[in-house]
């Protein structure tokens, strides 16, 4: 798998809704080298469903991770995927960044078109407060289920009483220690 075949692919798929698409190729490999390809692109939510099936119709597609992050009034997920996975050909990495309002942090689940991404849904559910429609299981994974705050959020109050030191960090250069 090429990478420019899989960013044509998203361009036939979404045409002038692909945003600020970039893409990078290198050669990789000791014994047997190869070229591996990255793609970024930002995309809108309401076209996160249609992107995903246009990547699977691409190859088998695996969904890694989403990060995710607070940025001012919104938050950023990045869909990090890697198309063509476990294929002989290699596979391309496709970055996909969708901004969702914090007032409105409500993005498709793409559970039923790729059902690992279930974890890495909730996490952000927890974290960050992100609202994943049609996910099969919105169970805390990692948080107290009455937590009641979302700590990767910048805006949310009080978080240090909720942050606890494990070890004694001493300063190294023998004065105070500041954490």
């Amino acid at each position: 798998m090429r990478a420019e075949e899989v960013l044509e692919g998203l361009r036939r798929a979404l045409g002038e809704r692909l945003r600020s698409p970039r893409m990078v190729t290198e050669e990789v490999g000791h014994r047997v080298r190869r070229e591996r390809g990255y793609i970024w692109a930002e995309i809108g939510r309401d076209d996160l469903l249609r992107t995903v099936e246009a990547l699977k119709e691409l190859g088998p597609l695996h969904i890694s991770i989403i990060s995710g992050t607070d940025v001012e009034d919104r938050i950023e997920l990045i869909y990090h995927f890697a198309v063509g996975y476990g294929t002989e050909g290699g596979e391309v990495m496709v970055n996909l960044r969708i901004s969702v309002p914090k007032s409105d942090p409500v993005v498709p689940s793409i559970c039923s078109l790729l059902p690992g991404a279930e974890t890495t849904e909730r996490e952000k559910i927890e974290f960050l407060g992100v609202k994943f429609q049609g996910i099969p299981d919105s169970r805390h994974l990692f948080l107290p289920d009455d937590m009641g705050v979302h700590p990767w959020r910048k805006d949310e109050p009080d978080l240090k009483k909720y942050v606890r030191y494990t070890v004694e960090w001493e300063a190294q250069d023998g004065g105070e220690d500041k954490a």
